[in-house]
């Protein structure tokens, strides 16, 4: 099993297929979120298939670098936490709470995201919840937009909201505090969130990423292709099941991985 001196910063960063970097700290910062959105999937098939998430970096970056899986937010933004300081960033984690839907959210303080300071000035940075903003936010109030839609961060009575611009409205995605939090605070969480059965992730397999046109989702008995804005659907057989995590995600789970 992967130890701490197995770590190594070159080969995440052969993971997500960052070559070289510009020196621009903000510039550098987006091209490392985008690649990583790209490369990483986010998926619940440990989830799914019962094999149980520790929060230990070493086994993250096992599964996802050498292994080339993806994973749940407290896998894909611990690890990349763990990046972004080797790179020099100034970065915290911190917790916040999903909407599930207008007023209503899902278990408090359940998701691990992180925020790094620049200049001054404070950055949500989320690679861990497959469908937010693919740069950094300022957590000044600028919008942010790219392929997926317009972004911002609001102060909302206690605490901030990320926010997408849906239908000409601003809807909540998650609410958060910019409050520190060390990787053991989400233990119990991350152990709520792999065996309950409220929880959004014991209910259907979902692999999803990042690309330039759009996105691409696997559900448990379809594929969701978007591109400019445009969604198409298409079933598949179980039996198709490894071939298509393959070509469309690279992740050969069922052959290839290391041990």
């Amino acid at each position: 099993m992967t130890t701490n001196k197995d770590m190594n910063v070159n080969e995440y960063l052969k993971r997500i297929k960052v070559q070289s970097k510009t020196g621009d700290v903000i510039e550098d910062l987006k091209l490392l979120q985008t690649q990583n959105l790209y490369h990483v999937p986010f998926e619940n098939l440990d989830v799914i298939n019962k094999v149980s998430i520790q929060l230990d970096l070493p086994q993250i970056y096992h599964k996802i670098v050498q292994n080339h899986r993806g994973g749940f937010c407290y896998e894909l933004n611990g690890i990349f936490h763990w990046l972004l300081k080797q790179l020099g960033y100034e970065v915290k984690m911190i917790s916040s709470t999903i909407a599930r839907e207008k007023n209503l959210w899902y278990m408090e303080n359940t998701h691990l995201a992180n925020i790094v300071t620049m200049n001054g000035v404070e950055y949500l940075i989320d690679v861990g919840t497959g469908y937010t903003a693919r740069s950094p936010i300022p957590l000044t109030g600028e919008i942010i937009e790219d392929i997926g839609g317009k972004y911002r961060i609001y102060p909302v009575e206690e605490s901030l909201h990320l926010q997408q611009l849906i239908h000409d409205e601003w809807a909540a995605v998650y609410r958060f505090t910019t409050t520190p939090r060390t990787f053991s605070f989400f233990e119990e969480v991350c152990r709520w969130n792999q065996t309950s059965p409220e929880s959004p992730f014991t209910q259907k397999k979902v692999v999803t990423k990042a690309t330039e046109t759009g996105r691409i989702t696997l559900t448990n008995h379809e594929i969701i292709t978007t591109i400019n804005g445009e969604k198409s659907k298409k079933e598949y057989q179980q039996h198709e099941l490894p071939d298509l995590l393959d070509n469309l995600f690279g992740m050969d789970m069922y052959q290839k991985q290391s041990k």
